[in-house]
C-alpha cells in the first residue's frame, strides 16, 4: 500500500481513521458506505480484512474511544455476531481491553445508507443503553431491530448543486441526463457524479435520476435527500409519488405539463400544493409533450426539459449548453437519421430555453386539504359493511378486505 501510494498518490492503511482525535464514539465498517461516514461522522475504514491485523487496528483507534459500533453488510442469523463485529471483539477481548462494542447492519437488500442514518447510530452509541443488533436503512416493523433516524444532513460542500429528475423509461430521461454529466464534466472544471434508478422492465416504469455537480470532489454515494433541483418528467406522477420531499428550501421544482398557469390548482393535489408552499419552491412548468409532437419526436421530451434544466440551475452558461448540446445532437443523428432529425432536435433546444413559464405559488395553498373522492366513503354512499357482506355472499373475510381497500383509496 506504501508503494501504491508512491506510484498514485493515494495513501490507503490497513486500517484508516477519519473523524477527531479525541473521539469518544466511533463506527468501523468496510465497503460501501464508508464515504458517507467519512462525510458525516467518525469511523476507521477496514481496507484488509484478511489477514486480520489486530496490532493495525489498534494502532488505527483514538486511545480515548470507549464506545464502537461496528456495521457489516451482511446478516447471518445462525452466528453469534457478523464476521466484522466478531472479530473486533475477539481483538479486545484477546488484549483484555475496556471498549463498548454494539452491532448493527447496513445496506441490506442494497438499501441506500445516507448521513441521517449514521447520525442514528452514534446517537444510539451516545444512550446508557446503546441498542445491539441494530439495523439502518430497513424499516424493522417485524423484528423492530431498526434504529430511528430523527433528521436527515446535508453534508454537501458548498458550491455544490444536487438534482433529481422523474422520468419514465423509453422518455429519453435517463439517456440526456448521462449526457448533462458530460457536457458538465467536458465543458467545466466541475467534478461530476450521476446515479440511476430503474427496474429490468425500465420502458413505461418509473425512472429516478440523481446528478451532482460541485467545485471539490464527491465522496457521498447514496441517493439525494436535499436537492437543489427537482424535475417531474411525467405529470401524472404528482398523484402517485412525494416529488417534494427531497427539496431543499428555495429549490427550484419544474414540472412538464399540458396544464398552464391557471390550472395548476385543480389538477395539483393538496399535498403537493402544500410541501410547495412549506418549501418556498421556485416553480416552473413547460408543456414539453405538445412541444415534442409538434416538432415530430413524439415522446421524446427529453432535449427540451434538458435545455430547461440547464436554464434553470445555471451551473454552465447558456450559450455554452447550446453549443455543446447541438454537437452532441450532430454526433448523435446526423449519420444515421440525417440533417432533418438533427434540426428538429436543435429546435427542441431552443424550446426548452424559451418556453418556461414561472407560476407565483399562492398563499391559499399553505392551507389545501384533500377533498373525498366521490363515491368511495362507505359512510356516505351506501357502500358500508352489510353491502359489503352481501356483495361477497357473506363471507366476512374478502368484505373486510374490501372495505380496507376502500380506506386504502381514500387514503391515497
Amino acid at each position: 500500500m506504501e508503494e501504491l501510494g508512491k506510484l498514485t498518490g493515494r495513501t490507503y492503511r490497513l486500517f484508516d481513521y477519519y473523524g477527531a482525535e479525541d473521539a469518544a464514539r466511533m463506527i468501523v465498517l468496510m465497503g460501501s458506505a464508508a464515504e458517507t461516514a467519512k462525510e458525516a461522522v467518525g469511523l476507521i475504514n477496514v481496507h484488509l480484512y484478511r489477514p486480520f491485523s489486530e496490532t493495525h487496528f489498534l494502532a488505527a483507534v483514538p486511545p480515548t474511544c470507549r464506545r464502537t459500533a461496528v456495521l457489516d453488510r451482511t446478516k447471518e442469523p445462525g452466528a453469534m455476531g457478523e464476521p466484522l463485529y466478531q472479530d473486533i471483539c475477539a481483538v479486545y477481548k484477546e488484549n483484555v481491553l475496556p471498549m463498548e462494542i454494539t452491532s448493527g447492519r447496513y445496506g441490506l437488500s442494497s438499501k441506500d445508507t445516507t448521513p441521517g442514518q449514521l447520525l442514528a447510530v452514534f446517537e444510539n452509541l451516545a444512550m446508557d443503553a446503546p441498542k445491539r443488533g441494530f439495523t439502518i436503512g430497513i424499516t424493522g416493523d417485524v423484528t423492530f431491530t431498526s434504529l430511528p433516524v430523527t433528521k436527515e444532513i446535508d453534508v454537501s460542500p458548498i458550491g455544490q448543486t444536487s438534482a433529481v429528475f422523474w422520468g419514465m423509461g423509453s422518455d429519453g430521461t435517463v439517456g440526456a441526463n448521462k449526457n448533462s454529466i458530460k457536457i458538465t464534466g467536458n465543458t467545466t472544471n466541475r467534478y461530476c457524479q450521476a446515479y440511476f434508478v430503474y427496474d429490468s422492465k425500465k420502458s413505461g416504469g418509473l425512472t429516478q435520476s440523481h446528478l451532482r455537480f460541485g467545485k471539490e470532489p464527491i465522496r457521498t454515494p447514496c441517493l439525494i435527500s436535499a436537492a437543489d433541483f427537482v424535475a417531474c418528467h411525467n405529470p401524472s406522477y404528482v398523484r402517485q409519488y412525494d416529488m417534494v420531499q427531497n427539496l431543499k428550501d428555495g429549490g427550484v421544482f419544474l414540472l412538464n405539463c399540458q396544464w398552464g398557469p391557471d390550472e395548476l390548482d385543480a389538477n395539483l393535489p393538496a399535498a403537493m400544493k402544500r410541501a410547495l408552499t412549506e418549501k418556498h419552491a421556485q416553480l416552473y412548468i413547460i408543456n414539453a409533450i405538445d412541444i415534442a409532437r409538434r416538432l415530430g419526436l413524439g415522446n421524446r421530451t427529453n432535449t427540451i426539459l434538458q435545455a430547461a434544466f440547464f436554464k434553470l440551475i445555471g451551473v454552465i452558461p447558456v450559450e455554452q449548453t447550446v453549443s455543446a448540446m447541438k454537437d452532441a445532437i450532430y454526433q448523435s443523428y446526423f449519420k444515421k437519421e440525417g440533417q432533418a432529425v438533427v434540426d428538429r432536435n436543435n429546435a427542441s433546444i431552443d424550446h426548452g430555453l424559451n418556453s418556461l413559464v414561472r407560476v407565483e405559488i399562492p398563499l391559499s395553498w399553505a392551507d389545501e386539504q384533500e377533498e373525498p373522492a366521490a363515491g368511495t366513503d362507505p359512510a356516505t354512499c351506501g357502500f358500508g359493511p352489510a353491502w359489503a357482506m352481501s356483495l361477497f355472499e357473506d363471507n366476512a373475510e374478502y368484505a373486510y378486505g374490501y372495505l380496507l381497500g376502500q380506506d386504502a383509496v381514500r387514503l391515497q
